[in-house]
């Protein structure tokens, strides 16, 4: 389903490496230098004027906007309180997608209920529901081009009996419900941020270490294993949990388990980046 493309590399640095301090005596290497042009901006560089000599300015290069399907998408993302706070429309997504596509029109459609898990989801796929106070129609009647299946890794099951395996088949539903219903639907699978055991729930839930501890290994067996089996799947995975590494930017200061903004940036940037190399709109 995804063909990833050649030529362009995309780098994230999460985190800094600090070096030990050397012992006495052992020289410090001196850093190369970096080179004023990088090797994208070489195909395009024009090397300065000889003194004197006749100049002309360079053509500006004209970026070539993606070329979608069609000039209009709707977009459904499903899941807990991960996607809830997000926003009703998940503005950062649209964003990030209409950078991608400059000239495509975008409405994002926010399904995520909080303290809800994944067999709630499988509801919402085909029944209406209301949601603090606000009526819902049902995902599917809503049409979407595309639906995101967030993992619902940090509402698991009350009864951990075979949890995993049961999540697995719930993802499998979900999947298996939204291409008989939407045959031409897209669908990528979503892995959120990782949780933060050191600091899980400070201000809302003030438990104790071995409590955030267990939870907080419970949470990211979810959000692996739904890696795992949107790859098993050969779906478009999101996987927001590995770059995150439960890092405190990207964490909810207030509660210490939902987003920062910089964490809903990250969320959505991943996410529009699978949409665009796995050409779901194109």
């Amino acid at each position: 389903m995804s063909i990833f493309s050649l030529f362009t590399f995309a780098v994230f640095a999460f985190e800094t490496v600090l070096s030990p301090l050397p012992d006495d005596g052992i020289a410090i290497p001196v850093p190369e230098p970096t080179p004023e042009i990088s090797f994208g901006q070489l195909l395009n560089y024009t090397p300065p004027a000889v003194l004197g000599a006749a100049t002309e300015e360079p053509p500006t290069p004209s970026l070539t906007p993606r070329r979608s399907r069609k000039d209009n998408f709707t977009i459904a993302v499903l899941g807990d309180s991960m996607v809830d706070t997000l926003g009703p429309d998940i503005g950062h997504l649209k964003a990030e997608l209409k950078d991608a596509y400059t000239s495509v029109a975008f409405a994002i459609l926010n399904y995520g209920v909080g303290g809800e898990n994944i067999d709630s989801g499988i509801s919402r796929l085909t029944n209406d529901y209301t949601y603090l106070g606000q009526y819902v129609p049902s995902l599917v009647s809503q049409r979407p081009d595309v639906v995101v299946v967030e993992s619902f890794g940090y509402n698991p099951y009350i009864d951990p009996t075979n949890e995993l395996d049961r999540h697995w088949l719930a993802l499998a539903k979900i999947v298996d419900t939204l291409k008989k219903s939407l045959p031409d639907v897209k669908i990528v699978i979503a892995s959120t941020i990782a949780p933060n055991a050191a600091i899980f729930g400070d201000g809302a839930l003030n438990w104790d270490s071995t409590q955030k501890q267990e939870k907080v290994a419970r949470i990211k067996s979810y959000l692996e294993s739904t890696i795992k089996f949107a790859q098993s799947q050969r779906i478009p995975v999101a996987d927001v949990y590995t770059p995150s590494g439960g890092r405190s930017e990207f964490i909810n200061p207030g509660d210490h388990i939902h987003y920062s903004d910089a964490g809903r940036e990250l969320f959505s940037k991943v996410v529009s980046d699978t949409i665009v190399t796995a050409k779901l709109l194109e």
